[in-house]
């Protein structure tokens, strides 16, 4: 996974906004602290329970994942599984092997609209650094045949230090960008209970996870960017009481234009393009961040109609005309910020 270049790009380019408005913070709680981490800029403000103690477990722990997954660090595991690939197995820390084997699930259930091996495109059209170009359709011909979801062997092994992954076909390649960023919300919520906090944000570069419930009862509020002007006002709110992570998957952030044609990072793996759809933007809201990262890729490549299919976890899509889409389950739970997304369609 190249964490330079997964969903959110440095300082919060991710679809998703929090309201400063909707929760309030107490003057004795410490500041909220920030960190680059995960090729963004991470934040946690646990309010009346932060400490530097209970902020340094939690920027510790993004910094492990960090390590484990990334596809630019050498000696992260992903850098030595795709090394190995058609050659052997590599060994694994349970974090990656838990990681990998939930998105071959996630690519089971939506028929490879998000697969983990989705690393030889990623790396040629290289969208979000400086080598972004467009490949040439022979280039993409001879990717897509590594792009496998069912070509990655798993062997639990009898251990915990045991465990094994194997890349069938030489050339393969994980990238973890569109999951591993749920994997370390879902951490930081654990360890959050763990210290019996009340309420936190934690805002992974715009994978945000609202933990416990606001000290004066009022309800969580989290926007979703107005896709077409994402400097504008957002579209729309996402209101809760307690846990849940949001997160919001679109086209307009991460891209490169080129002969006046605008090239977005939302690769579908079946075609080796970014997927040109009538979708702006995707929203999964759910207690579990991990399925909420992976669904919001798989939602955007599939679209509305398709996603509803097979999927149940809450969902809100924002076409291009503007209308809306959303799941029977944010009935109720949505604010419209900008009329001009006030055409809400549930089911």
């Amino acid at each position: 996974m190249n964490l330079n270049a997964v969903k959110s790009a440095p300082l919060c380019t991710a679809l998703i906004l929090l309201l400063a408005a909707s929760f309030s913070c107490s003057k004795k709680a410490m500041p909220t602290r920030t960190q680059s981490v995960l090729g963004t800029v991470c934040s946690i403000n646990a309010y009346d329970d932060a400490s530097d103690k209970l902020y340094d477990e939690l920027f510790a722990r993004l910094k492990e994942i960090d390590d484990r997954f990334s596809t630019t660090k050498r000696d992260s595991d992903i850098s030595h599984v795709n090394a190995q690939a058609g050659i052997k197995a590599v060994p694994v820390h349970r974090d990656v092997y838990f990681v990998v084997q939930t998105a071959l699930n996630f690519a089971q259930k939506t028929d490879g609209a998000f697969d983990p091996t989705v690393g030889p495109l990623v790396k040629l059209w290289g969208i979000n650094t400086e080598n972004a170009r467009v490949p040439s359709r022979e280039e993409i011909d001879a990717a897509l045949p590594l792009v496998n979801w069912r070509n990655v062997q798993m062997d639990p092994g009898d251990g915990e230090t045991s465990k094994r992954i194997f890349l069938l076909q030489k050339g393969m390649a994980l990238d973890l960008g569109g999951i591993a960023k749920g994997y370390a919300a879902d951490e930081m919520a654990r360890i959050l209970g763990e210290h019996n906090v009340r309420q936190a944000i934690v805002n992974l570069g715009g994978n945000v996870y609202a933990y416990g419930s606001k000290k004066d009862g009022s309800k969580w509020k989290v926007a979703v960017k107005n896709p077409q002007h994402p400097s504008s006002d957002p579209a729309l709110a996402i209101c809760f009481n307690q846990n849940n992570s949001v997160v919001t998957s679109g086209a307009y952030e991460r891209y490169f234009e080129k002969n006046g044609r605008r090239y977005h990072h939302i690769i579908n793996p079946k075609t080796g393009y970014p997927e040109q759809n009538k979708v702006g933007s995707v929203t999964i809201v759910s207690r579990s961040s991990i399925e909420a990262d992976a669904l919001s890729t798989a939602a955007y490549i599939l679209g509305p109609s398709e996603y509803f299919k097979i999927e149940r976890t809450a969902a809100l899509f924002i076409l291009e005309d503007c209308s809306v889409k959303a799941s029977l389950q944010l009935a109720g739970k949505i604010e419209v910020l900008n009329q001009s997304f006030s055409n809400i369609t549930f089911r």
